[in-house]
């Protein structure tokens, strides 16, 4: 499957917005001077690295990954250990523009969890308490990180059905289906929000948008991590009775393979990288070709890079619902797998 690209006077064009603040209000009046059709629907997906690529190459090289991003930030009284993703969604199906990301609440439980708790690598997938992050806040942000290029973004033209899906499935995240549980307070690198009864990280959150409105496309897939955690590097409520220290994860120098067919050796899990997708994007705005035959309109907003995507002629999953059962079976979901 291919992008849609921008037509015309779009290509091979750089916008650049100097002034501060969210990807719409500026991309929105250049929209208007360059392209004259019905559509004004605007989805920005933006990206934050961590300050030191993540090296997943095993359980150690992460735990040195995390050791040098915890000194790079440990002065910084705002930071995102982990990178960060969060997006924009501009529309007249909305009274307001919505700019929100999902986070967690507290970094102090995340300390309590590794450090006291010993969770080892639990941390990665466990349930911790989260928040929505507000409009006014983070547009702070896209004024701070844009200022000095620590930022990349991705702004898609969507369609009316696309974006009346993304307003429905925001809605129904912040309400929850009327049983008690509100997916905007879990946080976990485990979950993909468009399940059933499952919070948000940061990336899962910002790309179940794309998801919903059928544009989570299977070139996107280079921005996944996919790795064994091994069981005895398991702990708290999800491998009980056992506690893993952090020097065993540092002598710990390979991801789990299925033995012998055994599955409970390893818990598989997946996750978005946000560095990853910066990487993808400040190399598509480089002209790099990231996909075959693929062109993009280049953007920016003071120093951060952006490319400008036409998607409104991909198909919209109308007929699949705004959320789903999960399949595969997680102990950061539901309990132990049988």
């Amino acid at each position: 499957m291919k992008f849609t690209v921008l037509i015309g006077l779009l290509f091979g064009t750089q916008i650049i917005f100097s002034q501060p603040g969210p990807a719409a209000s500026f991309l929105a009046e250049e929209l208007n001077n360059l392209y004259s059709g019905p559509d004004k629907n605007l989805l920005t997906i933006y990206v934050i690295p961590s300050r030191v690529p993540y090296d997943w190459s095993s359980p150690h090289s992460l735990y040195k990954s995390y050791v040098k991003n915890y000194n790079r930030n440990i002065l910084k009284r705002e930071y995102y250990l982990l990178g960060h993703a969060f997006i924009e969604l501009s529309t007249p199906l909305s009274d307001s523009l919505v700019l929100t990301g999902m986070r967690s609440a507290s970094k102090e439980e995340q300390k309590d969890k590794v450090l006291m708790q010993k969770y080892g690598l639990s941390i990665l997938g466990a349930d911790l308490e989260g928040r929505l992050e507000t409009r006014q806040e983070l547009s702070k942000k896209v004024e701070r990180y844009s200022s000095c290029g620590d930022m990349a973004f991705m702004t898609m033209i969507i369609s009316d059905q696309a974006a009346a899906r993304m307003l429905d499935f925001f809605r129904q995240f912040k309400e929850g289906a009327g049983d008690g549980f509100r997916p905007e307070e879990h946080y976990g690198g485990a979950y993909w929000p468009r399940y059933y009864g499952e919070g948000a990280g940061c990336s899962a959150f910002a790309l179940s948008f794309l998801s919903v409105g059928g544009l989570l496309l299977d070139e996107f897939t280079e921005w996944m991590i996919r790795i064994n955690i091994p069981t005895d590097l398991l702990g708290g409520p999800y491998n009980p009775g056992n506690k893993v220290t952090l020097k065993e994860i540092r002598k710990t120098y390979h991801w789990a393979e299925s033995r012998d067919g055994r599955e409970n050796d390893y818990e598989p899990f997946e996750i978005y990288d946000p560095s990853l997708i910066y990487s993808w994007i400040t190399e598509s705005w480089a002209g790099e070709q990231v996909l075959d035959g693929i062109r993009v309109a280049r953007v920016r907003i003071n120093k951060a890079r952006g490319i400008l995507i036409d998607m409104r002629e991909e198909q919209v999953p109308e007929d699949e619902g705004i959320f789903m059962e999960r399949e595969n079976k997680s102990i950061f979901v539901g309990g132990p797998k049988d």
